[in-house]
């Protein structure tokens, strides 16, 4: 029996989003936005968790309010601008990867 894709909601809901892309093919799997007219990942689907990219400052908020963890990948110190969010708690995957999509929006 196959597993059903953590990420299923998330896909499902920005599919048809204008403007947003859902790459799920081949390499990073994630969620791509225009930002200063090219696409950039700003949210990315990473071994059942998700990585999502926001402002440093509302990066330090998410982290300080434990709504999420620091992203290290993997050089020993973590990333200003990102928070990964564990699969325990997708329930509100949606809502933050609409607020970063807005936050690039209104860049």
């Amino acid at each position: 029996m196959l597993m059903a894709d953590v990420y299923d909601q998330v896909k499902s809901h920005f599919r048809n989003m204008e403007g947003v892309t859902v790459n799920e093919g081949r390499g990073a799997q994630g969620i791509k936005v225009p930002v200063k007219g090219k696409e950039k990942m700003v949210i990315m689907f990473s071994k059942g968790d998700l990585l999502v990219q926001f402002s440093a400052e509302r990066t330090a908020e998410l982290i300080a309010k434990k709504a999420g963890k620091a992203y290290d990948p993997g050089t020993g110190k973590p990333m200003k601008d990102r928070v990964l969010f564990p699969a325990k708690d997708k329930q509100h995957w949606i809502r933050y990867c609409e607020e970063s999509i807005a936050y690039f929006r209104s860049r």
